[in-house]
């Protein structure tokens, strides 16, 4: 009988590990007090894995990054382009970030946390890309929705703040357990507050 050999994990596997181990590092124990021993120890990986995967701690945070940001953006866009008309758009948005926010905590997490510049910059270029066409793609709904006169014509900065700023605040504190509010509670209170901000009102 042949003894049993053991397989190494295929490289997806392993680059998929040094990742999982690596979020679950900075969102515990913080970005600046990780090493990439604490990831070696938490994926099983080899420094020379880690390397070849990434080459430096802050592009696996940048990888990170941009990998929560992207799957968050995606499903927003998805969410946005199903809604039936402007209300089930506008109550979506805030349904759709809370959930996103309870069903991905850790990366969600993440996100808030402050980015140090070497972070920032390894991530730039993409992040500079993926936000230039979920911003351009959030207006051109808007655009037809105010065009409809179904919303109000306002800045994007000031739609974004309304919809998503209560939704950024209530969830802080969500993550950090000071706050227990149930999540389908606040996406339906939170929904209802966003659709009256931006309605268009008919009459003076």
């Amino acid at each position: 009988m042949k003894p049993a050999t053991i397989t190494a994990p295929r490289s997806p596997d392993r680059r998929r590990a040094i990742l999982e181990a690596a979020l679950q590092c900075f969102v515990r124990r913080g970005y600046a007090v990780t090493t990439i021993d604490d990831v070696l120890r938490g994926s099983g990986a080899s420094v020379g894995s880690v390397y070849h995967h990434f080459g430096s701690k802050e592009r696996i945070a940048a990888e990170l990054y941009v990998e929560a940001l992207r799957d968050y953006q995606h499903g927003f866009l998805a969410a946005l382009e199903q809604a039936r008309d402007a209300e089930s758009g506008v109550r979506g948005m805030s349904v759709y970030h809370l959930g996103w926010v309870r069903d991905h905590a850790d990366q969600a997490r993440f996100l808030f946390q402050e980015r140090p510049p070497e972070v920032e910059q390894a991530a730039a270029a993409e992040l500079r890309e993926m936000n230039r066409h979920f911003f351009r793609r959030v207006q051109d709904w808007l655009d037809v929705q105010v065009e409809a006169g179904a919303i109000r014509p306002l800045p994007r900065e000031l739609f974004h703040v309304i919809v998503i700023g209560p939704c950024q605040e209530l969830s802080r504190h969500w993550l950090a357990g000071r706050m227990r509010i149930d999540i389908k509670l606040a996406q339906r209170e939170l929904g209802e507050a966003a659709w009256a901000a931006l309605r268009r009102r008919s009459g003076p």
